[in-house]
């Protein structure tokens, strides 16, 4: 292909190669319909392919969000209610999804397989350009708000998926400041709009409104179609043309995202949040300090911005982050540079603060910055924190996500704007760039110019309400009372049978004609091997090592396990803040501050957790272990491997200023994460009524929350008390004889390892004490229980669940499939196409705890009815041989998603220490692939004695739990 060929309707505009993703690039329009296509060719099987489209929203009934949810409804090639969900169900996607930003909309799909991978690509295309919503307004009101109401004498009710997602999301404090933060900065354009709706506005949204914004924006010269991978791109090309976009012409469309005027003062916005009416309102309250600090042009800048917002907040050797937490004005700092908008803005944020602190906090933050600027940053902290942002870029650990689909979202944030979509991919150049610059004052020099002269910013203070939660309950009952009185009794009944239609339509399923139209693969498309993850038990020195032979460029991951079966149960909740202490106090060698620097220069990461290990098939068994986890390149492996010892072996607790700090900073944590991950914290209550592993778990979630608190509270007097079981937990844990280690890397490299970790064993040979440590026993009740956990959530996290073998059944492979059955289909349509849920989920393991989980769910003991209501759909279910196969391609589909070379030596790990061998994971396997509509239904007396066993732990609004609180024996408050 040469530069401008036109091939299948495309002219190549522009050729290249970026080494940084392997790729060669082509650029392309396509000559009649206007549209940009990025071609990323590279070796890569798992492909991507992705439509964006510029959405810009003037107001915030969420009209970008409810569309985005309301295309992958139906469309002409694919007539049916729900084709993402037949895509999810029978597809070998890596990812299926459809996100909404502040300005854009974004259409992503993957798959490792050809046919699938088309299947994928013609399905969203259809999507995007052929709706079935602009012909059926019943679709809008399932996907963002309806009247709901049954009877005349009723009153009326809100509803809608969108519209009780938000209402979820907008219970938490961040999101509501990351609202109030744009809308400061940006009141002129788009981006002070809530492109995902507010609950007060979104049913102001019309139908017409709603078509207006796909036909105004879902148009081909509007859009950004981007594939990545190893493919035929003619063929694609060809595709895409002749199917859809030969059918359109170039339209002049307006989605300019317009720059927002710089003001000549930083604003100032004070603001409210909700908490429970119980809560007090002492320091809860939010500040935050934000300026637009640049222009998507400005690259090199932006880099470098986001290098300073590490060096100077991320980090516990930050020079900003540590004069504000020793202020006293606050618990907790945050920050973020959000550079995916047209003029990026770097915020800083504080939590557990007091409205009478903003000026403060503005000032130390100014003054900070100002002596830097003066005196110099720290320039083993910038190259320490530059070392570690190049160690992310060459790793590219993205997770379970497609590297391709990271590349797409990375350069939408400049071919959005109209600029190189390639600038933002680029960093070689860049990273040398920034490191020459450090002999300069270039970082100072930026401190200056983006942060301290800048008047383009705002300055918010978010003040806690127990009164606003009930007084907007109140306003919108108010506001619905109104309309209703505004009514004629034959307007009310029309809503009423409006509401019919629509649960009508929701109760239909859909014809064996439309299903037929969604393309399936064969079972003879799977492996019927299940996945070997590579495992060599090896020793050095007396220490069992669990190595992975995996190709990883140049990085060793490793970890440290000790069995911590040795911790008396009464200080097991502490070793759980001991394991978030270590590496983040001082040490023999280092104060906290130098060791911090170590870390960033010389490693890419070192962290911890407690991981619970529930042994396979065996309910009541669990294998508890404390590790320690570093990645670092070859070179750096020696001082790693030194750091870990000094951590584990030299790890003091006398800096009382240090600790307070720390605990004070992980109780915020927890108030935040029970706000943002609520259906978490549901879970682990729940597991803890099920099982001795989810009870010792639980140790360190929510119920370390008093515990946390107390000590916050009351640091001072709880102090020696709180270093002497630091100190007790440290001589009994860190012992040889308890060491295991994984690790993971080529085989031809292990030698490297072999050498340097002796190092670590031997100091841990010494510890005598340790290896004198006894087992204990701990006595673990696994009690049924219904819990309410009260909080101000608008909406509700129902869990219910119990342990299978304990209740005397199997736990045998169709059970994963029943788990797709449920999540895409039952719970689906009852949870969230009528119940209005965000959705459901099913979480099943090997030891047999299986458990089923609503998430922002409007509704409570209709859930509760859906789940044991869920044997009668076991009992009576059917299913032809597509279908079948459509559920057991989905299963599969999870299973063999494909994963970094990280995931896959702790997934061996795992495994190794769970007891699940390979023939048990084979033997899984061979049972999904012949699962059959009689094995799904062998599976109801087990889900109907799950369900009789009445384990229910639900998180969620405090109004609606005491309304409902029959329910439970157990009520409790998760905050003060």
């Amino acid at each position: 292909m040469k530069v401008n060929d036109i091939i299948h309707g495309f002219k190549l505009i522009k050729t290249d190669h970026v080494p940084e993703v392997a790729s060669d690039t082509f650029e392309f329009r396509h000559v009649k319909s206007g549209a940009r296509l990025l071609y990323l060719k590279n070796k890569d099987d798992n492909k991507v392919f992705s439509i964006a489209f510029r959405t810009p929203p003037t107001d915030d009934t969420g009209v970008p969000h409810i569309i985005e949810h309301s295309t992958l409804c139906g469309s002409r090639k694919f007539p049916l209610k729900e084709p993402f969900v037949e895509l999810v169900k029978g597809s070998l996607n890596t990812f299926l999804n459809a996100m909404t930003y502040p300005d854009k909309t974004i259409y992503p799909v993957a798959s490792c397989n050809d046919k699938d991978f088309h299947n994928l690509m013609d399905v969203y295309l259809d999507a995007v350009f052929y709706p079935v919503m602009l012909e059926n307004p019943e679709i809008l009101m399932q996907e963002g708000w309806h009247y709901e109401i049954e009877k005349q004498d009723e009153p009326l009710k809100y509803s809608g998926v969108v519209y009780n997602e938000m209402k979820g999301a907008l219970s938490s404090p961040e999101d509501l400041l990351a609202n109030e933060i744009m809308r400061a900065l940006y009141p002129d354009t788009t981006y002070s709009k809530e492109s995902g709706g507010n609950p007060a506005a979104i049913p102001s949204l019309t139908y017409e409104q709603f078509k207006e914004f796909h036909r105004k924006y879902y148009s081909p010269a509007n859009s950004y179609i981007y594939l990545y991978g190893d493919m035929d791109i003619e063929e694609q090309l060809k595709f895409i043309d002749e199917e859809y976009l030969s059918n359109f012409d170039i339209v002049d469309v307006d989605s300019t995202i317009e720059e927002q005027k710089a003001f000549n003062e930083i604003k100032r916005v004070v603001a409210d949040y909700p908490i429970g009416e119980a809560e007090t309102t002492e320091a809860k309250t939010f500040l935050s300090y934000s300026v637009v600090a640049g222009d998507t042009d400005e690259v090199e800048d932006l880099l470098a911005m986001s290098l300073l917002e590490e060096a100077l907040l991320k980090n516990h050797a930050s020079p900003l982050r540590m004069a504000l937490i020793e202020s006293g004005i606050g618990q907790d700092v945050s920050s973020s540079f959000e550079g995916a908008m047209l003029q990026p803005f770097f915020s800083i944020e504080m939590n557990g603060s007091e409205p009478q602190h903003a000026d403060k906090f503005v000032d130390i933050i100014r003054t900070t910055l100002a002596k830097l600027v003066k005196e110099g940053i720290d320039r083993n902290l910038l190259e320490g924190t530059l070392n570690r942002m190049e160690f992310r870029l060459r790793e590219s650990d993205f997770g379970t996500a497609p590297k391709g689909l990271i590349y797409n979202l990375t350069l939408m944030n400049s071919w959005l704007y109209d600029r190189d979509p390639l600038i933002m991919l680029r960093y070689e150049d860049l990273l040398v760039s920034l490191r020459e610059k450090l002999s300069t004052r270039y970082y100072e020099d930026l401190i200056q110019t983006k942060l301290l002269d800048n008047k383009f910013g705002a300055l918010v203070v978010l003040k806690p309400s127990v009164t606003m939660a009930a007084e907007n309950t109140k306003k919108m009952e108010e506001q619905l009372a109104k309309v209703k009185s505004g009514m004629t009794p034959e307007e009310i009944q029309g809503l009423i049978d409006a509401a019919a239609k629509l649960k009508k339509r929701q109760q239909t399923p859909d014809s064996p004609e439309a299903l037929a139209t969604i393309p399936l693969l064969k079972i003879s498309d799977i492996n019927p091997k299940a996945r070997v993850f590579p495992l060599e038990e090896k020793e050095i020195d007396g220490v069992k090592v669990l190595f992975s032979d995996v190709d990883t460029k140049g990085i060793v991951y490793y970890s440290v396990y000790f069995d911590m079966d040795v911790i008396p149960q009464e200080l097991v909740p502490y070793a759980f803040l001991f394991n978030d202490l270590m590496g983040r106090v001082d040490t023999k060698s280092n104060d906290y501050v130098e060791l911090s620097k170590k870390m960033t220069f010389y490693t890419g990461g070192m962290g911890g957790d407690i991981d619970v290990f529930p042994i396979s098939g065996k309910p009541d068994e669990f294998r508890p272990m404390f590790r320690l986890t570093s990645k670092v390149f070859y070179r750096n492996l020696p001082i790693a491997v030194e750091l870990m010892n000094e951590v584990i072996n030299e790890t003091i607790f006398e800096n009382d200023t240090r600790l307070k700090e720390l605990i004070v900073q992980s109780k915020v944590g927890m108030e935040m994460e029970m706000l943002n991950s609520s259906v978490s914290v549901a879970r682990s209550r729940l597991a803890s009524f099920i099982s001795k592993d989810g009870v010792f778990e639980e140790m360190g979630e929510l119920s370390l929350y008093p515990i946390l608190k107390d000590l916050a509270d009351n640091f001072d007097e709880r102090f020696e008390d709180f270093k002497s079981k630091l100190q007790q937990i440290k001589k009994l844990l860190f012992s040889s004889k308890r060491l295991t280690i994984g690790v993971t890397m080529p085989k031809a490299d292990y030698g490297m390892f072999e050498k340097e970790i002796k190092v670590l064993i031997e100091a841990l040979k010494a510890n005598k004490e340790a290896d004198r440590a006894a087992s204990c026993s701990y006595d673990l009740p696994v009690e049924n229980h219904q819990e309410a956990l009260l909080s101000s959530s608008q909406v509700q996290y129902v869990g219910k669940g119990a342990n299978l073998i304990k209740l005397g059944y199997d736990v045998p492979g169709y059970l994963r499939v029943m788990e797709v059955m449920l999540k895409y289909e039952y719970f689906w349509i009852k949870i969230r196409v009528q119940g209005g849920a965000y959705g459901a989920m099913t979480s099943i393991n090997s030891n047999g705890n299986v458990m089923f989980l609503s998430y922002r769910d409007p509704k409570l003991k209709e859930t509760l009815q859906v789940f044991d209501e869920t044997a009668d759909f076991l009992k009576n279910f059917d299913a032809d041989e597509r279908e079948m196969t459509k559920y057991i391609i989905g299963t599969i589909s999870n299973a063999d998603m494909p994963l970094t070379p990280k995931m896959m030596g702790s997934f061996a790990q795992s495994l190794y220490f769970r007891k699940y061998s390979q023939e048990q994971r084979q033997k899984v396997r061979d049972e999904i692939l012949s699962t059959t509509p009689e094995d799904i239904r062998k599976l109801a007396p087990a889900i109907e004695a799950a369900m009789k066993a009445d384990n229910i732990c639900i998180f969620g609004n405090e109004t609606v739990l005491e309304e409902n609180k029959a329910v439970f024996d157990i009520m409790t408050r998760v905050m003060d």
